[in-house]
């Protein structure tokens, strides 16, 4: 993209723009491909993804996993302490690690050598040093604190970074020619060759990179000369093209951590064509330069997020798994409603999306061996039963509809001392309702843990069973457990059974056009929304109270407020008579909201009960018991 904009704007933008744009590739190969989960263009990281999953599932790589994302730590690519080589990849990297090495080594023995030649020279005396001081009284530059004259180069140039030093050929030296090794000695540029330097030994394999270090060395060359014909005139800049020409064979190869104005003959015609059409950029075009390079740095530094790819049904194992890596859930609601999702339309990409990192690879085997990414995932559906809308009004199409229509509720979603969250996953028959046949299921459920892991994963701690025919699990029931929360005070132990039911609205209604317009029952919308926060929410409260002298049950009211970070919510007061049992009491609420979501996007971490006792209302908070649920 640079090479072509460069060539686009050569003779409109002036060579400082034409130098200086090259910051933007030095920052880009200083951060690499995939930084912060971003790249150049969409495709890019997937494809990266993919490449490694394929070459590395059938390896034993010491460096690499295949089924956990890239990860960037460090500009410049690192070995694992201790790790022995054992793939091919693994030596194809430490290959490449050693070509750093060796770089590294040549540019530093050569600077070196160099050096030590330098150090042979002698300080000139007389009218050689004063030729240089009276240019730098002419031009107002500095006066370099060390110059020393060669026999053996036919060119000025500056070595050293650190401690630069003027190096002048045998005989006498055109003033132009020190005025323009100064300007470099000047602007720092020695320095940005160095940094060339170490960005040609990272990217040494690729010849791309060592193509625009060239390019950008010779336009540092080229803004040189700029700087140096805008403080000539007339006659005095043909002359300073005709002692470019002069230099046009020089042979001599610039070492790193110098400068030369004879960088090579065809880089010197390069400059000769850029001082012919030499001149002074009106300051118009500085605002020009800034917005093309705003651009410019707006693509290839903040980049662009890989592509949503939703539809992971038909594609290669190894593409779905990439993608599904790059698209990992990025809310526990979107987790679970991605996971639901995997199981009704049998899909093992979206599977992929909410597995941990330790089963990618038992999955990844079975979606090599499996037809179209199915994997039977909602076989523990279909053994029992559980009504399928294809089933129900379309049952010549069952083979390609592949899907059940269900609701689902998460109940008691509570977060661990880890960050993880549990809950009882419920599956429930989209159109539950009216008549149910006696032998038919309608609902089944799951324990899961959800953990963050580059997203949220879901991690089922049990199969899925079936619910009783008479539950009814789309609201708070007494059937399924809650939470307990224990709080003692004025000699009384409350035990509040807390149930808290969790959605992501699903149900697409029914139509009165089109071609299913005879159905009166609800569909489900399969799209994937790892993004989602949860809609709805449900929640019952129950319990019992005891009396602590007398271990005696007792009756008792109470107002409980959900604690959050301890911090309470008086907008979810609720009013619980105990004893009573949850998910059948007059406490029970609810409500949806498709953009801000509910309040509370987890069970309570604590609990605020206050009830009158002895004549006094009595205040105390009141945590979970040990083991959660009951």
């Amino acid at each position: 993209v640079l090479l072509v904009v460069k060539r686009l704007f050569l003779d409109k933008l002036s060579p400082r723009w034409q130098y200086g744009i090259w910051g933007v590739l030095a920052v880009r190969l200083l951060l690499p491909a995939g930084l912060g989960g971003r790249a150049l263009l969409p495709p890019v990281r997937t494809a990266l993804e993919m490449a490694k999953t394929a070459a590395e599932s059938s390896l034993s790589s010491a460096f690499s996993n295949p089924y956990s994302l890239i990860r960037i730590y460090a500009p410049i690519p690192l070995f694992s302490p201790g790790l022995t080589p054992r793939s091919v990849t693994d030596w194809l990297f430490c290959l490449y690690a050693a070509g750093v090495v060796v770089c590294l080594l040549w540019y530093l023995l050569s600077y070196l050598r160099l050096r030590r030649a330098v150090s042979r020279g002698y300080t000139p005396e007389g009218d050689a040093l004063e030729r240089v001081a009276a240019v730098c009284r002419k031009y107002d530059l500095p006066l370099p604190r060390r110059v020393r004259v060669c026999a053996w180069t036919a060119s000025a140039f500056v070595c050293g970074p650190l401690r630069p030093v003027l190096v002048l050929p045998r005989g006498e030296v055109d003033e132009k020619v020190i005025l323009h090794e100064l300007l470099h000695l000047k602007h720092g540029d020695v320095w940005a060759g160095v940094g060339m330097c170490l960005l040609r030994c990272l990217h040494w394999c690729n010849p791309l990179i060592g193509y625009c270090c060239n390019r950008a060395q010779n336009d540092c060359e080229s803004l040189c000369d700029q700087r140096v014909l805008e403080r000539l005139e007339g006659e005095e800049r043909r002359e300073y093209g005709r002692i470019l020409l002069s230099m046009a064979d020089d042979r001599y190869a610039r070492a790193p951590g110098t400068s030369s104005m004879a960088n090579g003959g065809q880089n010197i015609k390069a400059r000769i064509a850029a001082i012919a059409r030499f001149k002074r950029y009106p300051r118009g075009m500085a605002l020009a330069s800034l917005c093309v390079a705003a651009l410019l740095c707006s693509a290839c530094l903040a980049g662009v997020a890989p592509a949503s790819a939703t539809e992971l049904s038909r594609t290669h194992p190894a593409l779905a798994l990439a993608q599904a890596r790059l698209q990992r859930p990025t809310t526990p609601a979107g987790a679970l409603d991605t996971y639901v999702k995997a199981v009704l339309t049998d899909n093992g990409g979206y599977l992929a999306m909410v597995t941990p990192a330790s089963g990618l690879e038992d999955l990844a085997r079975k979606l090599v061996d499996s037809t179209e990414l199915h994997l039977g995932l909602n076989a523990p559906l279909e053994e029992r039963d559980f009504p399928s809308w294809s089933e129900r009004w379309e049952a010549g199409w069952a083979e390609s509809v592949r899907s059940y229509h269900a609701q689902w509720r998460v109940f008691n979603l509570l977060e661990g001392a880890d960050g993880s969250y549990t809950g009882l996953l419920v599956l429930v028959d989209q159109n539950l309702g009216g008549s149910r046949e006696e032998e038919a299921i309608y609902a089944v459920s799951q324990p899961v843990r959800l953990v963050r892991e580059d997203g949220w994963t879901v991690e089922p701690l049990a199969d899925w069973s079936a619910l009783p025919g008479d539950v009814y699990p789309l609201y708070p029931t007494g059937d399924l457990p809650a939470v307990t929360y224990v709080g003692r005070a004025g000699g009384v132990q409350v035990e509040l059974d807390y149930q808290y039911l969790l959605w992501v609205d699903n149900e697409i209604s029914p139509t009165s056009s089109g071609l299913f317009s005879f159905s009166s029952s609800a569909s489900t919308d399969f799209t994937l929304k790892p993004d989602a926060i949860f809609t709805g929410w449900y929640r019952s409260a129950g319990g019992r109270a005891y009396n602590l002298a007398t271990g005696e049950e007792i009756s008792l009211s109470v107002t409980y407020t959900p604690l959050l970070n301890g911090e309470a919510l008086p907008y979810e007061d609720g009013t619980a008579r105990l004893p009573s049992v949850a998910g059948k009491t007059s406490g029970t609420a609810g409500g949806r909201d498709a953009h801000g979501g509910p309040d509370m996007t987890q069970a309570p971490q604590a609990m605020e009960l206050r009830f009158a006792c002895n004549g006094e209302m009595v205040t105390c908070t009141a945590l979970p018991a040990e083991g959660g649920t009951r």
